[in-house]
């Protein structure tokens, strides 16, 4: 299971960069996507606090980057 998360969450992760880059907005609600999965990953498989943490304030930075975006 833990294996099947990482990939999708990787995908998810992939495809944000990738919407990103072309400038689609959507890449952002991708990314707190492939986050909340990434923060699933660390709980239920070996803990890692650190990670958790870290894909946390990525989940602040892009609704903060999604409403920026929308103010434009």
């Amino acid at each position: 299971m833990i294996n099947a998360l990482s990939v999708m969450a990787l995908v998810l992760s992939l495809t944000g960069s990738v919407c990103i880059n072309y400038r689609k907005q959507s890449g952002f609600i991708v990314w707190i996507a492939s986050n909340v999965l990434w923060i699933a990953v660390n709980l239920i498989g070996t803990l890692n606090v650190s990670q958790i943490v870290m894909f946390l304030v990525y989940i602040i930075f892009n609704v903060q980057g999604w409403l920026n975006w929308r103010k434009k």
